[in-house]
């Protein structure tokens, strides 16, 4: 878990799990759920929706706090490619 960071940069989290993957599994579940009670064209809606978060979800959780190590390897990376006007010569 974060021990190189400060926990103030942890994720935030619903009930133990990161904030993404609580709101995949939400949609995950309430559109199984929705699935099995609309009529048909709202119906297939529902289960597209649900089998679209899932993925979302599983990578959120697989990621986890490492999202943290990943938005400062990104930073880091554009600030990398700043180029100052002086230094340019173009």
């Amino acid at each position: 878990m974060m021990t190189a960071f400060n926990k103030r940069l942890a994720p935030t989290r619903v009930l133990g799990l990161p904030l993404g993957a609580a709101v995949a599994g939400l949609i995950t579940v309430t559109g199984a759920l929705a699935s099995v009670v609309l009529p048909e064209p709202v119906a297939a809606l529902a289960i597209a929706a649900a089998s679209a978060a899932f993925p979302l979800g599983v990578g959120t959780i697989l990621i986890g706090d490492d999202v943290v190590f990943a938005h400062a390897f990104w930073l880091a990376r554009r600030d990398a490619r700043i180029v100052a006007r002086e230094g340019a010569w173009h």
